[in-house]
């Protein structure tokens, strides 16, 4: 596909912002679900940065990963009951285990724990309560071994920035019309330049065109989401 230079893109998303934010602006309640190996230690979603769990030590957590069946739809409803008009769910957080069946990332709840699609629950409990569906992205990543890497390892970064761009196409192909992309944590890297935003949000808006962004990839995109 063309690119369009940086200027070009946000002068696009400028003209674009409202009738795509529209909905956003009126729902202005909705839930945000973090959910992730953390869980079973419910102490905190760093738990395995903030007390230093090795990797191999946090990973036997995947086969404890047992979520109650029905866990989404429970969501869902009592976030239609208090009047929320949308959801976004932790698909897969810096921890690095996803809550789907992903190809790019074979550690996750599909082939660990629970073997199930998480994601694909959440999403048919959105539907089913007419609430718009929200993924949250970690750009971060303590499993993966490039995450760390990847900022001064060309070779690293280029896998990495494959990596992340795979998931999220899985993501926004693999589970029809997707309402927001939540990124986070755009570390080790602190430019856009160096994970290649501007071309990756091209090519996942292609896949979703009514999609909003927020401005964690060092972009500035859609919505604000500042935090500390």
């Amino acid at each position: 596909m063309e690119y369009m230079k940086r200027k070009d893109y946000e002068a696009w998303i400028a003209s674009t912002r409202d009738a795509r934010m529209d909905w956003w602006r009126k729902a202005r309640f909705g839930m945000f679900v973090h959910f992730g190996l953390y869980s079973i230690l419910g102490r905190h979603e760093w738990v395995m940065s903030m007390e230093g769990i090795d990797k191999e030590d946090y990973e036997k957590l995947a086969d404890q990963f047992l979520p109650e069946e029905g866990c989404c739809e429970k969501w869902a409803k009592l976030a239609k009951k208090a009047g929320m008009k949308y959801m976004v769910l932790t698909t897969r957080h810096h921890e690095g285990f996803s809550l789907w069946d992903s190809k790019a990332n074979p550690y996750n709840s599909v082939n660990y724990g629970c073997h199930r699609d998480i994601v694909k629950e959440f999403v048919e409990a959105c539907r089913k309560y007419d609430l718009k569906i929200g993924f949250y992205s970690s750009i971060m990543d303590w499993h993966h071994p490039d995450g760390e890497k990847c900022e001064n390892d060309p070779e690293a970064r280029r896998r990495f920035l494959d990596y992340i761009e795979a998931l999220n196409t899985e993501l926004l192909t693999n589970y029809g019309k997707i309402d927001i992309l939540w990124y986070d944590v755009a570390q080790p890297m602190e430019s856009w330049e160096a994970w290649d935003s501007l071309a990756r949000n091209q090519r996942l808006r292609a896949l979703q065109p009514d999609i909003i962004i927020n401005d964690r990839s060092r972009l500035p995109e859609d919505f604000g989401t500042p935090e500390g």
